[in-house]
């Protein structure tokens, strides 16, 4: 209970960051709360391979959005739940959930300050289980809460209308309430000069960027930083309204652990934007960095019923920044919400090092008049740089809602994530959901779901078949 009473001071302390002062300064401002209540039960609670034991579970949700802004001067946005988990059983836990972010103008056009704070559950050892929902998460060993926080003022200046300049220095803390995560801090300085608006066709940018992270590793009592700086001459030339080229060229200089023997020099890119209509958008490049090739592809298409997207992308990148990445306020493809008190956890590893992440992704989503079906993956190659290891994730999910009637809606998905690394370790998972959910008036709802999950692994005592059956309610006040 102690463990739970910390994270849940640490939940409050980071919802004040954000919420609190901006509340006092808003001269408007917007409040919405709600509660969710559910009973699950689950006929293989501790994901056993060979003893199966049933479990009831009740689970109470509070959760509140406020919003705001004051006069042009302050906005601010912040979502935050807490759920606590009464288990048959005795094992009661609680978890919590945050989004918020704050903007401040402090002088007119000149000093601005930002704040923001994400706190949510992430994985410690991706390759093993940690239960496909928010309650088995909350009392497996293998998932951490992780809390953040970033404080970031910075500087606008403008050379008439021949250059913009921006000036940002930025402060953020990470820290797990696992001890095998560390926890870390950064600080980061960036400097942007840019072409101001005497430039139409030809347009230009200087940007040099700092960051230091410090890493404190409890298991042997080291900190370990990792220092990372660069300088870059980004230049563009705008065709016409449908095609840009763009290019940059540059240097970085960096200081991490690392089996490799170049991690810094001279770097470049090359690229264009082609946009043939409002609805398509097409962005192509090459470039090259000390790890490598680094080509970019990232593809939009929208219509009024379908939205088409795909990505690809080769870049550095650490554990502490894909775990803070996880949000909150989570739109489908059409811009509709979707709840925002859950969510999948990322795969990442624990290592705080730098790590080269080689992602590919595509979505695609189809909206009729009652029903919606989407498909989405995702493929990951992520190279710690520490070490030669590579990791694979990839996972794959299709969904289809459909509105049987006027007040009940039917739901129904496939999941499927597999992971293998050099060690010839790998795991696969299968999930089928499938659920009915029906409104109780105009501010409330009820809703029925069954899962079934087949996880597949080389890991001793690691998979596991589970059916589960979840009753919720739900009022928004």
């Amino acid at each position: 209970m102690h463990k739970h009473w910390n994270e849940i001071i640490r939940y409050f302390v980071a919802v004040s960051l954000v919420g609190l002062p901006c509340a006092a300064l808003a001269t408007q401002w917007k409040v919405s709360s709600g509660v969710e209540v559910s009973e699950r039960y689950s006929d293989n609670d501790d994901h056993s391979a060979t003893d199966k034991k049933d479990k009831f579970v009740t689970v109470v949700s509070p959760d509140i959005s406020l919003s705001g802004s004051g006069g042009g001067r302050i906005n601010y946005d912040v979502l935050a739940s807490l759920k606590h988990h009464e288990s048959s059983d005795g094992n009661d836990s609680t978890n919590p959930a945050l989004n918020g972010n704050a903007n401040a103008e402090l002088v007119d056009n000149i000093l601005f300050f930002d704040v923001s704070s994400t706190i949510n559950q992430n994985r410690v050892d991706p390759f093993r289980t940690t239960g496909d929902d928010d309650v088995s998460r909350s009392q497996s060993d293998n998932v951490t809460t992780t809390y953040s926080y970033t404080l970031s003022p910075y500087l606008v200046g403008h050379i008439n209308s021949f250059a913009d300049m921006e000036l940002r220095y930025s402060y953020d803390e990470q820290w797990n309430s696992d001890s095998d995560v560390s926890d870390s801090s950064r600080q980061a300085v960036s400097f942007n000069l840019n072409s101001g608006r005497d430039f139409a066709v030809f347009d230009w940018g200087l940007v040099g960027n700092y960051s230091k992270i410090d890493t404190d590793d409890s298991d042997s009592g080291q900190d370990n930083d990792d220092e990372l700086k660069s300088a870059d001459l980004r230049l563009g030339y705008r065709v016409n309204r449908k095609l840009r080229f763009r290019g940059s060229l540059g240097r970085e200089w960096n200081d991490f652990d690392s089996v490799y023997s170049d991690i810094d020099g001279k770097r470049w890119d090359f690229g264009a934007t082609w946009t043939p209509n409002k609805r398509t958008t097409v962005d192509i490049g090459y470039g090259e960095r000390f790890f490598g090739d680094t080509p970019t592809v990232d593809i939009s298409y929208r219509r009024k019923k379908s939205v088409f997207t795909a990505s690809y992308s080769k870049e550095l990148t650490d554990a502490r920044t894909l775990r803070s990445q996880q949000g909150l306020f989570d739109e489908d493809l059409f811009g509709n919400p979707i709840d925002p008190v859950t969510g999948d956890l990322i795969f990442a590893l624990p290592d705080d090092g730098q790590t080269v992440d080689e992602r590919m992704s595509f979505s695609w989503a189809l909206q009729g008049k009652r029903s919606t079906i989407t498909w989405s993956g995702d493929h990951s190659t992520q190279q710690p740089q520490s070490s030669r290891e590579e990791v694979v994730f990839i996972s794959s999910s299709i969904e289809l809602t459909r509105r049987l009637t006027s007040k009940l809606s039917f739901d129904t998905s496939v999941d499927w994530e597999n992971q293998e690394n050099e060690l010839d370790e790998e795991f696969e998972t299968w999930r089928f959901n499938m659920g009915l959910s029906r409104p109780i008036g105009s501010k409330s709802n009820v809703s029925l779901q069954y899962t079934y999950t087949d996880r597949d692994s080389d890991l001793p005592d690691d998979g596991y078949e589970e059916n589960r059956v979840i009753l919720n309610y739900r009022i928004n006040f």
